[in-house]
This record gives structure tokens, C-alpha cells and sequence, in this order.
């Protein structure tokens, strides 16, 4: 009966607490390393967090479908190229609400679930497609996602021969919420098949749809070259509702917006959509309130023959300056054209410490090891601490000759060699017992300067060790005469 009972309680109290609940103790996956984001293709909808800046230099990104949580916690992804669309497709509308089967690029090719606390720094895009396709920094399509305090800065290029095309800062196209996001970003659209009237869209942060654009901070240089019609906004480039959806009240508010946009429409029905806020508005029930104009211009050209670029320049050649790293602040390399003085900055590296001279902490002994750091001359952090290994005292100290004969005022070189190979202290010295016999340099030179017997001692540097040469002194009959019978008195004064 109790254990019935007990079973009972049991079952009641898991119906009562919720399944979601348990999970909420989840923790999130950490990522530190390129590896672990490319993995998170593998649990599209598991939740992550970035424990670290990462360098995306060479790796493959392939964008995919993302419905979990992605806290970037302020890391930087540096960078990252936007080679190839993602796996998958969705449809997209232009502004007759005509539906296309559209490929995206960007970090994430969609996003249904929450992306926030995100810096992409120098993200770069230089595609070509004959699909309908937008390009954006972090969700090619928002699927009633979220993006929040989340910053994009790079180049943006993309070229069609489609129907439907776009580029945004942040988003490409679709519905969700933009807060709080940062964009510096230049972007480039190209779409000049004279056979199709190509739609497209650029927006500082948005290119295309509905989504709720609140709080952000856009910086952009806008070109696009188009056979078709033009949407160009500094947050939106076209703010339309999907066909599905009769009314939707939204609202793009609170933004800075500092943009130039160029570009060109060469179509009989000239539109020229191109404003500081939203390109084109076709939502009766959208609020655009409270946004500030640093800077817009509008710069439209009638010239259809030459595609506008950020560096006009055919064949362009680049100077190039590298601002080295810091400890706290990455490195960059700045490359100028100096025909027309455009620049843009690439191949970012991490922040990096100088290092110094090692610093002697605790001398090493004979008896005991000693300790010494190293610090960065910049910041002064400690890089490193190591131990230094024990002093080798000499073991033995032997000398070229063990005894000799010198002529009066004859030299002669003596060497020592000191055991062992790694003793610590190499150095010798030199002594003679009696300097009115022989007298002997630092280097081990020996001179005889009287008749008699003495001794050339040898001691290693480190006391440890010594050996000693005797050498006896003698005098040839010539200067004997010379001293003695010629000289006398004179030769020893």
C-alpha cells in the first residue's frame, strides 16, 4: 500500500511541475574556438554562449537555419568571409508581393530564435549569384527572431542577374525585432542584366520586410547599380508586409542614421526609392518616430555605363600601412588607394602583449633553484614565470702544461679547461706565487722576468675548482754577460 502510495505522489508531482522547467537548468554550451561554432550546425536549436574573441580567418562558413540562443557576452567573431549561401530556402516578396524561392548568406542563414551580445568585425562578402538572394551580417532571413545589441562592420558585396535581390547591415529579409544593434558597413549591389528589372533593397539594417527596428546606430556607404528598381533606406530599404498578413503595427524608432547612399535605376518606370530612414514604406500601420539624421545623402546617377563602386578605381593598387596589436586591442592592416584616397582596414589579429626582459626574482644557488617572470612593457602583466635551475658548480680545473722551462724574458700561453661542459661559471683566474719569477696575465699569458722556480695558479670562477703549472726560470750565457758583466747595476734599476 505505501509503495503504491509513494508511486502515486510521485506521478502527481511530474504533472504538476512542468517539463520546461527542468530544462532550465541547462547550461549552455560554451564556445571558445572556431570548431566549436562550426558545430553548432549540428544543434541548430541548442543554446550558446561565447567565452571568447575568435579569429574566423580561413575557415569554410556555411550559413544555417538557427532557432536557439546565441550570447556572444561582447566577443568579437573578426574575420569572417561569406563565401556561399546556406542549405536553405524560403520565400521572399517584392513589393507587388510576388514570392521567390530566395537563398541566403550571412552568419546564420535564418534566425527564429534569439541572437544577442554579438560584435562581427571586418565580416566580408564578394558574391555572385543568378538566384533570388539577400546578404546581411548576422540572419539572412529573421523568422520572427530576435537580434539585440548586436554590432556589424565590414564590406558587403553582391552581384545578380535575378529577379530579387538585397543586402542589409543586420537582417536581409523578414519579420522579427532589431534592438540595440550597431551597423558600420559598406555595401554594394550590382544588378545590371539588362533582360530582367531586378528588384532591390539595401538598408542599413534591415533590406526587406517588417521587422520592429528600435535603438540603433547605423554608419553607411550604400552603392547599387541597378536594371530594375531601387529600395534604399539608411535602416530599411523596403518596409512591405507578407500577402498573409492584412495589417501589422510596427514601428522603426529611436535610430542615428549617418549614410551616403549612391546608386543608379536605369528603368523606363523610374521609382528612385532612396531615403534616410525607410527606402519605401508600404505598411499603413508602421510608426517611424524619433529617429535623428547625423548624415544622408542621396547621390543618384544617370550615367548607366559604369557600375558604382566604393573605389572606382579600374584595377585599383593599394598601400598598405599594419597597425600592430595591442594588449587589449586588436591590430589591422589599412590599405589606401592614393589615386582616390578610399581605404578600408582587413586582416584583423588578436591583441597581443610585448613582452620584456626576463626579471631575476630569486638568484639561482648551488644548493637551490632560483625564480624569474617576464612582463609585458607595455601593461605591465605578468606573460610568464619560470624557475632557474641550480647553479653547476666546477668539478675540475686542468691546465695546458702541469710544468715547464722559460728562458729569462720568454712567454708562453697556458690554457684550462673546466669540467663540467654546463659549469655555470666559466670564468678563471690567474695567480702567480712569485711575480719577480713569472708574472701571469687575465687570458693565462705567462712571462718570465727572473731566474728562479714559482707557480701559475689556476682557479675556476666559481672556487670550486684549481690547478697550478710550476716553471722554472733559467738564463741563456748572452744575458747573463748582458745582466752581470755589461750592464750591472743599470739592468736592475
Amino acid at each position: 500500500m505505501k509503495h503504491r502510495l509513494l508511486t502515486a505522489v510521485l506521478i502527481l508531482m511530474l504533472l504538476c511541475f512542468p517539463l520546461s522547467a527542468l530544462a532550465e537548468g541547462v547550461d549552455p554550451v560554451v564556445i571558445t574556438d572556431a570548431a566549436g561554432l562550426v558545430a553548432m550546425a549540428q544543434q541548430p536549436d541548442g543554446d550558446f554562449v561565447l567565452d571568447a574573441d575568435i579569429d574566423m580567418s580561413g575557415v569554410n562558413w556555411v550559413p544555417f537555419a538557427f532557432s536557439g540562443s546565441f550570447d556572444g557576452a561582447g566577443h568579437t567573431l573578426y574575420n569572417l568571409t561569406l563565401s556561399q549561401a546556406g542549405d536553405e530556402t524560403r520565400i521572399t516578396y517584392d513589393g507587388r508581393h510576388r514570392g521567390y524561392h530566395t537563398e541566403f548568406a550571412a552568419l546564420f542563414s535564418s534566425v527564429s530564435g534569439t541572437v544577442q551580445n554579438l560584435n562581427l568585425l571586418n565580416v566580408k562578402a564578394d558574391l555572385s549569384t543568378d538566384q533570388p538572394f539577400f546578404l546581411a551580417g548576422i540572419a539572412g532571413f529573421l523568422a520572427k527572431g530576435t537580434i539585440t545589441n548586436c554590432s556589424v562592420s565590414g564590406r558587403l558585396k553582391i552581384a545578380t542577374t535575378a529577379m530579387q535581390c538585397g543586402a542589409g547591415g543586420i537582417v536581409g529579409f523578414g519579420r522579427g525585432r532589431i534592438e540595440g544593434c550597431t551597423v558600420n558597413a559598406e555595401i554594394t549591389i550590382v544588378a545590371v542584366n539588362p533582360e530582367v528589372k531586378c528588384e532591390e533593397y539595401l538598408g542599413g539594417i534591415l533590406a526587406n520586410g517588417y521587422a520592429d527596428v528600435e535603438n540603433c546606430t547605423i554608419t553607411l556607404a550604400g552603392y547599387t547599380s541597378v536594371h530594375g528598381y531601387v529600395h534604399n533606406g539608411g535602416i530599411v530599404g523596403l518596409s512591405d508586409i507578407n500577402p498573409e498578413n492584412k495589417r501589422y503595427f510596427g514601428f522603426v524608432r529611436g535610430c542615428s542614421v549617418d549614410a551616403v547612399i549612391s546608386f543608379f535605376e536605369n528603368v523606363e518606370d523610374r521609382r528612385a526609392y532612396c531615403r534616410a530612414y525607410v527606402g519605401e514604406n508600404q505598411n499603413d500601420d508602421l510608426t517611424i518616430a524619433g529617429n535623428e539624421t547625423v548624415r544622408f545623402e542621396s547621390k543618384e546617377s544617370k550615367d548607366f555605363s559604369r557600375i558604382l563602386l566604393p573605389d572606382p578605381t579600374d584595377n585599383p593598387v593599394y598601400d598598405s600601412v599594419v597597425t600592430p596589436p595591442l594588449c587589449t586591442t586588436l591590430g589591422y592592416t589599412t590599405y589606401t588607394n592614393p589615386k582616390t584616397g578610399y581605404s578600408y582596414t582587413d586582416d584583423y589579429t588578436a591583441p597581443a602583449h610585448t613582452p620584456g626582459d626576463w626579471q631575476v626574482v630569486t638568484p639561482a644557488t648551488y644548493e637551490s633553484e632560483g625564480l624569474q617572470r617576464q612582463y609585458c612593457v607595455e601593461c605591465g602583466i605578468l606573460l610568464a614565470e619560470e624557475a632557474i635551475p641550480p647553479l653547476v658548480a666546477a668539478t675540475t680545473c686542468t691546465l695546458s702544461e702541469s710544468s715547464v722551462r722559460l728562458k729569462l724574458r720568454d712567454t708562453m700561453q697556458l690554457t684550462a679547461n673546466v669540467l663540467p661542459e654546463d659549469t655555470s661559471d666559466k670564468n678563471v683566474s690567474w695567480t702567480s706565487s712569485d711575480e719577480s719569477v713569472v708574472r701571469v696575465d687575465a687570458n693565462g699569458l705567462v712571462t718570465a722576468v727572473g731566474k728562479g722556480t714559482a707557480a701559475i695558479n689556476c682557479k675556476s670562477g666559481d672556487g670550486f675548482a684549481s690547478d697550478a703549472c710550476e716553471v722554472e726560470v733559467d738564463q741563456t750565457t748572452g744575458q747573463w754577460i748582458t745582466r752581470y758583466v755589461l750592464f750591472g747595476w743599470i739592468w736592475d734599476n
